[in-house]
């Protein structure tokens, strides 16, 4: 057919071209109709996910099918939506505790736990530190019991309190003041403890390890602004007295060397213990009768008997109700106090009385007393002014008593400036230039 023809046969009755091009843009707009609905029903189904994101994946989608309606690949809204989804889990994971502010705690359970636990600190009571914790290491528990022997109180405690990542628990940031014997101020102090609540929804402090989230979670809240400014207030308060009383950071240095010795001599006792405990019950039956009797009439390993009858505390020390640093504490004595001495052990503990019953001490904590019984006395000697019998002749040693101007005492011995006298049934010692003999 020529051009002629084609012209003729449109100008006939041939399809116009307008109609054309109507069919063409309503199969467009139903085209573009269709998947609109398919988006908006997916939409519906996943409302959970942020409605901002939604709407950005909403206008990116119909931008995208626009732009591809007459190209031969199509977009499925799938393939864009799975993209917003994983933008839309970042927001949903953002943390929530910046928006929280740090608090001074409210919350009786948790007063009620850390206080708890500071007097368990302050006494060297392990059954209550245990009672309120999960469990505590045993390298910590020995240095709390070990540092009990130091303490005198915790004057003032304050809990500041932060929501915890995991239901029913919390972050609380605990500053307090530890007043150490025989130092002249209570020393700042700042502590981070994690609270959780178990299946009885009972409140517990959390020694145990923590999933990475958690520790994150912690790590994240501690830095924020609030927190970080209450560490800084309370660090600047302990260097100031650091600075007012050099002597006590010697002290403090020297005790925490103190008691870490302490502690490492009290792992390696137990170690030892476990290893011969362990030895013995594998240690080979006796093959003869003659072996049996051999070992049957073993002396038995008899206590070490204090030839003193008495001793003095150098220190402020706990009285325990057995040789352990874990066993209940009877009570404290102070600098100075003389004590019946029962046995002396050869673990490092002491037998002493106290109050009418028994009790032990740390045997490093305690002078021996030497006896005066039975002792050859060469003559007296009276005091010309008030003046302190000591332990040994050394204005350092420990301090018995105050022998009063013009009281006479029976003398033993003059040895290098100082006479050796009966005082209280026991040998003392005083300046001779403070006596006439």
């Amino acid at each position: 057919m020529d051009r002629t023809e084609a012209s003729d046969a449109f100008n006939a009755g041939s399809i116009p071209v307008g109609c054309i091009y109507i069919t063409l843009i309503r199969k467009v707009f139903f085209m573009l109709k269709n998947k609109l609905r398919t988006i908006g029903n997916f939409l519906v189904k996943h409302s959970k996910i942020a409605f901002p994101v939604i709407v950005i994946a909403a206008v990116a989608v119909t931008v995208t099918l626009a732009l591809n309606a007459g190209n031969s690949r199509e977009v499925e809204p799938e393939e864009t939506l799975a993209v917003a989804t994983e933008e839309s889990t970042e927001v949903v994971l953002e943390p929530v505790s910046k928006e929280v502010p740090l608090v001074l705690n409210e919350d009786s359970t948790i007063t009620t736990l850390i206080t708890t636990f500071y007097n368990g600190l302050a006494l060297g009571d392990s059954e209550s530190l245990l009672a309120v914790c999960d469990e505590i290491p045993e390298d910590d528990l020995l240095y709390f019991m070990e540092a009990a022997n130091y303490i005198e109180s915790y004057p003032m405690i304050e809990i500041y309190s932060k929501p915890g990542p995991e239901e029913g628990s919390t972050i609380a940031y605990v500053y307090y003041k530890v007043a150490f014997m025989n130092q002249p101020e209570p020393l700042p102090g700042y502590k981070a403890y994690y609270i959780c609540t178990n299946e009885q929804g009972e409140r517990y402090i959390r020694f145990g390890e923590n999933s990475e989230e958690v520790n994150e979670y912690i790590k994240n809240v501690s830095e924020q602004d609030d927190v970080v400014e209450v560490n800084t207030r309370i660090d600047v308060e302990y260097q100031q007295l650091m600075e007012t009383y050099p002597e006590v950071k010697v002290y403090m240095n020297e005790l925490q060397a103190q008691i870490r010795t302490s502690v490492g001599v009290a792992l390696a006792a137990q170690q030892a213990e476990q290893e011969a405990q362990i030895a013995q019950t594998q240690e080979p039956v006796a093959e003869s009768n003659e072996a049996t009797e051999e070992t049957a009439h073993e002396p038995e390993e008899a206590p070490v008997e204090a030839v003193p009858q008495y001793a003095t505390a150098t220190t402020t020390v706990n009285v325990r109700s057995s040789d352990s640093e874990q066993a209940d504490k009877l009570g404290k004595v102070s600098s100075g106090t003389k004590l019946q001495i029962v046995e002396i052990r050869v673990n490092g503990w002491t037998k002493v009385l106290y109050e009418g019953k028994e009790g032990f001490i740390k045997s490093e904590y305690l002078q021996l007393v030497e006896s005066a019984a039975g002792v050859e006395v060469i003559g007296t000697v009276t005091a010309t002014t008030n003046i302190n019998v000591r332990a040994a002749a050394s204005e350092s040693a420990d301090r018995l008593g105050v022998l009063a101007g013009g009281d006479s005492v029976e003398l033993v011995a003059n040895e290098n400036g100082w006479c050796k006298i009966k005082y209280n049934g026991q040998i003392g010692y005083v300046k001779a230039d403070y006596v006439q003999q």
